[in-house]
């Protein structure tokens, strides 16, 4: 192979990779001030999460990381400048309702 296909295949590929690499930020919940152990109300860490992310213009992912969440009550909405958002759960949600029974999703 000639030294000048070889240098045009390294631009090639330095130019695809560069390219390719799309920014992405992670807003995990426990970073946000919130604890996984099942009785610690988690509400504002998500919805704190979710604020971080519609404010963002880069890819973005929420982050429940393994453990068990207390999470009241909540409704994500709200106008957004971001176009993809992923929420990653690792962890277990729980909820209270008036008899004070756990009611768990593993998603």
């Amino acid at each position: 192979m000639s030294l000048h296909i070889l240098l045009v295949l390294i631009f090639l590929i330095l130019f695809v990779s560069s390219s390719s690499a799309i920014p992405m930020v992670t807003y995990s919940v426990i970073s946000l001030g919130t604890k996984s152990d099942g009785q610690t109300d988690t509400t504002k860490a998500f919805l704190a999460a979710w604020a971080k992310a519609c404010g963002s213009t880069a890819d973005s992912t929420i982050y429940v990381p393994p453990g068990r969440y207390l999470l009241h009550n909540v409704v994500f909405q709200g106008q957004s400048r971001n176009n993809d958002i992923t929420i990653r759960f690792d962890g277990t949600l729980g909820s209270i309702r008036l008899s004070d029974h756990w009611r768990c999703w593993k998603l």
